[in-house]
Formats: C-alpha cells, structure tokens, sequence
C-alpha cells in the first residue's frame, strides 16, 4: 500500500473532535473504516508514525458498543492530510512524468533540487520585524514596504503584508532545535512567550513530549500565527 493510497484513505475519513487529547495541528482519524476496508494496518501505522503520529487506543471502559467510541485512532499531523471539503475524495498525486527533452526518458525531478522559501502574513509590518528579527534572532536579508525576508538557518522566509491575515488553527513555521529547553530559556529572555493547550501534557516549560520520543513547545508571533520548536 504506497503512501498516496494511505493519504487518500485517511483523508476520507471524517476526524473525531474533541475527544481525544493532542496537540492543535494533529487530527485523529478512527481506525475503524481504514480497516474495514482491508488496508495493510501496519503499512498506515508506518506511514503515521514516519511522519511523528502514533496510534491511539480507547480505554476498554470506554470503546465498544457501551462506550460508542472507535478502540483505536490514528494521530496524523493535519498538514499532512488532503481532504477536500465535503468530504470529497484525497487528492493523490500523479504518477511523475517523463520529460520529452530528457535523453532516455529520464522522469521529471520537479523541485526536489530547489531552495524552499517560506511565507508568513502580518498586518503590522514593524511589528514582525521586530519579532522575528530581535526576539527570534533571524538575520534580515531584505525589506521593502510590502514584505520583509529573513535568513532562517538557510531557509528564505518572507513575511509579508495583508490586510487581513487568516489565522490558521495549526502551525505555519518550525524550527528543529538540539536542545529544546535551552532554546526556550534563550527566546523567554528575548520575550517571547510560550503557549499551552488544554488536553496537552506540557511540563513547567510548556514542553510536550510525543509518544514517538519528540518534544515540542509552541509560540506565537504578533499575528497569532502560530510557531513551533521541536527536538527529536
């Protein structure tokens, strides 16, 4: 079962609200209809867990009949989950093509070879660059009245103005760091503040540990996108 077919499957199935506690950006797909279907469980487990998701098993008390809950869910990150609204079917992507130019057919790379750039909104301009330039530390690479870019360990991040920037409900940005609780110490002095959910086990420092071994804290900018540090 290769990853498209898992994407579309999952995909298909409406997520459980509320009842299972994790993290903002993480759905939770019940097991039951993906495996009704005959899909190869452990090829789904591997492809949740491979992308820092884990299964999620109902209490005995509180599944079967009696409880009126699925025994098992799969936790999957949100960002990688394609369902179109009103339930329509995943999108799955196409087999890759084969450019004509290309002596012995050789198929198209796509942008696997290309530098990725990043994208924030903000309706306050100075605001965010402060943000990002003094109270994250990112070296500022350009600015102009619409957008400022930012060197972030590589990455080019562009923040960008709107008038009226969409709040989304997960992360938009992360940072993977060695060693996480010292980061945090270093951005509490810069004045950054930590978030916490409810439902999340995060310690004194707003740090939750993954069932996969992770560990991740969250934060916001001046618009309320939020951000991430995660250490593997």
């Amino acid at each position: 079962m290769d990853d498209a077919k898992i994407v579309a499957l999952l995909s298909s199935i409406e997520p459980s609200e509320g009842e299972i506690p994790k993290p903002p950006f993480m759905a939770a797909i019940p097991a039951g209809p993906a495996l009704q279907s005959g899909a190869d469980a452990e090829a789904i487990d591997a492809w949740v867990k491979a992308r820092g998701g884990w299964t999620h098993r109902t209490p005995a008390h509180l599944a079967g009949p009696q409880g009126g809950r699925e025994p098992l869910f799969y936790i999957v990150p949100r960002g990688h989950l394609a369902a179109r609204p009103g339930g329509a079917p995943a999108y799955v992507p196409a087999p890759a093509k084969v450019s004509p130019g290309v002596a012995g057919g050789t198929p198209a790379r796509g942008l696997a070879a290309a530098p990725l750039m990043a994208f924030a909104a903000t309706n306050d301009l100075p605001a965010a660059r402060a943000f990002y330039e003094r109270g994250l530390g990112l070296p500022m690479t350009g600015q102009s009245p619409i957008a400022c870019t930012f060197d972030a360990g590589g990455t080019t991040l562009r923040v960008v103005a709107v008038e009226k920037p969409v709040i989304a409900p997960y992360t938009v940005l992360g940072w993977t760091v060695p060693d996480i609780r010292a980061t945090i110490g270093d951005l509490k002095r810069r004045g950054i503040d930590f978030e916490r959910f409810d439902g999340v086990e995060q310690d004194e420092l707003g740090v939750w540990s993954a069932p996969g071994g992770a560990l991740v804290a969250w934060f916001k900018d001046p618009d309320c996108n939020t951000l991430s540090l995660t250490q593997f």
